[in-house]
């Protein structure tokens, strides 16, 4: 799958979205090492998923409480997607917990991290102009 590396054109310019995002990349990328390993540990995932679920609901409201106080005008829309994709993994986090299997997990991997740096990029580098400056 390969290992996503941190980008200037990732970066929003606000120093806790940036490095919330910092955060979700790398557990993506311990998922990854968990799906390329010469052995798939299912509980290993398992771990993974819950640590890269929580931080993901955590970065969400952070990013939210501060598309408020900078009055981002598409602050709706933004939401709307990132209830979507909360959803998505959540459905297919429930289809690796009903059958655990290497495909599953895969399948998890390459929606979570394709859908991630696709928002940044598109997404949360709207926000620039914005957030540029504010600390929260």
């Amino acid at each position: 799958m390969g290992a996503i590396t941190w980008r200037r054109q990732l970066s929003v310019g606000q120093p806790s979205i940036d490095d919330d995002h910092k955060h979700l990349i790398e557990y993506l990328n311990e998922l990854d090492a968990a799906l390329a390993a010469e052995r798939f540990q299912p509980a290993r995932v398992a771990k993974i998923l819950v640590k890269l679920l929580e931080y993901t609901k955590e970065h969400f409201a952070r990013e939210e409480r501060i598309m408020q106080i900078v009055r981002y005008p598409k602050f709706e829309e933004h939401v709307a997607m990132h209830r979507s994709a909360v959803r998505m993994v959540s459905e297919l986090s429930n289809r690796f917990a009903i059958e655990p299997t290497h495909e599953n997990a895969a399948q998890l991997y390459k929606f979570t991290a394709d859908w991630l740096v696709r928002h940044i990029i598109l997404m949360d580098t709207q926000l620039t102009p914005y957030v540029r400056g504010v600390w929260a």
